[in-house]
């Protein structure tokens, strides 16, 4: 595991030196933020947040924002009761995908994609700061049980949104998928 966390760690930094020329620097105002789309002051953070609790949720006073609930963080098996605790994670990270495409779509298309509830997860802060714009030659899930799952949603992803992922990432993660989908 060690050997194949240093291959990534090389392929990434030569991958991110050969691209650095022609993709423009990346910035996550880019992709817009939460959208709003059925106009009812709850963002898309806030819609998950009620869609992904398995039990009644409170809001704060002007009912814009979730504040309780339970949540299964999926990365690490932990339960939640307070949203403050959580963070909306994009499982195909925006900088990733940025670097592998989304430079060139439109900003509509790019915030379909940093709002798309498929690519949405509510998980621990500290594990999403830790995960940062990695993709799962880099990072995977603290929760053994949810790497093949991890792997497999991103691959999902991945190809819904035609993102370029080179021979060697792609090895790399098959070797993952086989290590961790057995």
């Amino acid at each position: 595991m060690k050997l194949t966390f240093l291959i990534s760690i090389v392929f990434m930094s030569v991958f991110q030196i050969a691209n650095s020329k022609e993709i423009p620097k990346y910035n996550r105002d880019f992709f817009g933020g939460w959208s709003d789309t059925d106009r009812d002051c709850q963002n898309t953070r806030h819609e998950l947040l009620q869609e992904l609790s398995t039990a009644v949720i409170s809001f704060s006073k002007n009912s814009c924002r979730v504040t309780r609930g339970r949540w299964l963080d999926l990365y690490t098996g932990k339960i939640f009761l307070e949203s403050k605790h959580l963070d909306i994670d994009h499982l195909v990270p925006l900088k990733y995908a940025w670097d592998r495409g989304s430079h060139s779509w439109s900003s509509l298309k790019r915030a379909q994609f940093s709002n798309d509830p498929s690519n949405l997860f509510a998980v621990q802060k500290s594990v999403n700061r830790q995960k940062s714009a990695y993709g799962p030659t880099e990072w995977l899930p603290p929760s053994l049980e949810f790497r093949c799952q991890y792997i497999l949603r991103f691959q999902r992803i991945v190809k819904k949104y035609v993102l370029e992922q080179n021979a060697t990432e792609l090895r790399l993660i098959q070797k993952a998928q086989q290590q961790h989908c057995r």
